[in-house]
């Protein structure tokens, strides 16, 4: 399920910044691209099944500060778009297994 993520900054991004939010969605292996806008204070992620709080933890974690984050999926959508809790079970078993 493709899906963009809004991010809005509370003040323009320097290129510092901005790359620090690049390298933040670059450790998800669901995130796919970034794209800021021109005055610096919005950036799009597209992303394949991102929750809002997984995405908001990553780049607390990356000392970016992000005023809010808005997603195309409805509340319920963007919940279930998280991975399970650890239960440690595969969802899908590969072939040949």
């Amino acid at each position: 399920m493709a899906m963009r993520l809004d991010v809005e900054f509370p003040r323009p991004l320097a290129k510092p910044e901005r790359l620090r939010v690049l390298l933040a969605v670059a450790t998800l292996a669901k995130g796919e691209r970034v794209r800021f806008s021109r005055d610096g204070y919005a950036a799009v992620v597209s992303a394949e099944a991102l929750s809002v709080r997984r995405l908001g933890e990553t780049l607390t974690e990356h000392g970016v500060v992000f005023a809010r984050i808005a997603s195309s999926l409805g509340e319920d959508e963007d919940q279930r778009a998280d991975d399970p809790p650890g239960d440690g079970q595969e969802r899908v078993r590969a072939i040949g297994r």
